[in-house]
Formats: structure tokens, C-alpha cells, sequence
């Protein structure tokens, strides 16, 4: 899988945040966003390190189009309290086996594409809450997935800060072929392994700094816990991946 790729994912969770109101206070985000980010992410898999890696960063907020990492979207519904969305949005997960030698004789894991809807409410002194649900559209995995997550706002001393919380359930098929062990991958030490539904919750903070009116330097960590579905596959040595990027915006708007 293209690394780069992989860690553009991490700028997916956050890029929506960016655009969320202050106070309650619906505010229209900059339209085109540009930057760069530096992005250190821990893989759940055995012997696979992603590394440091730096990307560009891309964002576009219009009427009804968005860009916002690796999801795009396409709105039917926005007021000031409701967006309803339908989006397509890369799916990251999976491996190549070159990359870890324990992984050597397994098939490679493909990125793949979902496309979902998505409806998010913002509620006033509590922030906003989002549900989503999204299949993988070039029937990699054959899974679903269903989200549901809730973002803050609140600000101190010059800095704005975006705690979010978030829970995942992945369908068999989808935790199966990113984290099972088919039997003709089976080997001593890495048995056959079926994967199960699972839901993967997650906690993340995201802190950003205004350096002028054009120029937004942030940072953000996310850490999910992986449950025993994912867990108890031969495969996956990290129970708790963490990840953590530094990213500078410019707005030319």
C-alpha cells in the first residue's frame, strides 16, 4: 500500500473538525485550504513500521462540495444545526507483505473506496455529533462499516482545541480480510485466522494555533483500542496504535 496514502488517512478525522463552528456559532470555513503535514503513525501489524512521513494537505469547503482528506462529499442537506452528506472516501487499511518479513507469504491487503452517507448535528454548547455508515465500493473487503462520533470546541489562551470520541463497527468480511489469516497464509507461529465484527473505539484531540489571518499551524493525536477481534489475530502486534501529526494551513481566502 502507497505509505503517503496511508497517512493522508490520518488527516481525514481532523480536516472536518477544522470547518466545525466556534460556540455554537456557525461560521463558513476558508474554501481552499493548502498546507503541509508530518505524520507518525504506529501500525497494528507485526514488524511493519510506517515511519516519519510528510504529505501534502488539500482541503475545499464549497455550497455543497467538500474535500476533506481522503473524503469527498457531496451535501443535501446544510443548515446552521444539520448536514446530510453523501460521500466517497479512501480506505486505508491493510499491508504490503514486502514491508514486514513476518508478513512474507501473506496476500496483500488493498486500500479500497466506501461510499456512505453521513448526517451530522451540531448542538449548541456541545459540539457536533456525527453517524455514518459506508460500504467498500470496489469489493475488496465486501464489508460495511458504521460510525458514530462527537467533537468539542473550546478555546485558551490563543489556542483552540478539538477533543473527539469516536466508535467504529467493522462487519466480519471487513475485519476479516485486513486482519485474518486465510489457510494457505498459515505458517508455525502464524496460524489460520478468521476475523469477526467488531467495534474499534477511539479518542483523539486535536489543537490549533491561528499565525495569522491566512496561516493555521495544528496538531493531533488519535489513539484507538483495538478490540480481541483484531487483537487475537496472529498478525497484529499493537493493541493500541497511536498516531500523531503536525500540519501549517494556508488559506489564500
Amino acid at each position: 500500500m502507497n505509505k503517503p496514502l496511508l497517512a493522508c488517512a490520518l488527516l481525514l478525522a481532523a480536516a472536518p473538525a477544522l470547518a466545525q463552528p466556534a460556540e455554537g456559532q456557525r461560521q463558513p470555513p476558508p474554501r481552499w485550504t493548502f498546507g503541509v503535514l508530518a505524520a507518525d503513525r504506529d501500525a497494528p501489524y507485526v514488524g511493519l513500521d510506517e515511519g516519519l512521513l510528510v504529505v501534502p494537505l488539500v482541503r475545499f469547503e464549497g455550497e455543497r462540495a467538500y474535500l476533506r482528506g481522503l473524503r469527498g462529499g457531496w451535501r443535501l442537506r446544510d443548515t446552521d444545526t444539520h448536514e446530510l452528506a453523501v460521500f466517497a472516501q479512501a480506505r486505508t487499511d491493510g499491508y504490503d507483505p514486502k514491508d514486514s518479513a513476518f508478513l512474507a507469504g501473506m496476500a496483500e491487503r488493498k486500500f479500497s473506496l466506501d461510499l456512505g452517507i453521513a448526517s451530522a448535528w451540531t448542538i449548541r454548547k456541545l459540539g457536533v455529533v456525527e453517524a455514518a455508515l459506508s460500504a467498500d465500493a470496489l469489493d475488496r473487503s465486501g464489508g460495511y462499516e458504521a460510525a458514530l462520533s462527537w467533537n468539542g470546541l473550546f478555546r485558551a489562551g490563543g489556542f483552540t482545541f478539538i477533543p473527539g470520541v469516536s466508535a467504529k463497527w467493522q462487519s466480519d468480511d471487513m475485519v476479516d480480510y485486513y486482519y485474518g489469516v486465510r489457510a494457505g497464509e498459515a505458517l508455525p507461529g502464524r496460524p489460520a485466522y478468521r476475523g469477526e465484527a467488531a467495534v474499534i473505539p477511539d479518542v483523539s484531540l486535536l489543537v490549533q494555533r491561528k499565525l495569522g489571518p491566512r496561516w493555521t499551524l495544528f496538531a493531533r493525536a488519535s489513539h484507538p483500542w483495538l478490540p480481541s477481534e483484531v487483537t487475537d489475530s496472529p498478525i497484529v502486534g499493537d493493541d493500541n496504535p497511536t498516531s500523531v501529526f503536525i500540519g501549517l494551513g494556508w488559506s489564500p481566502e
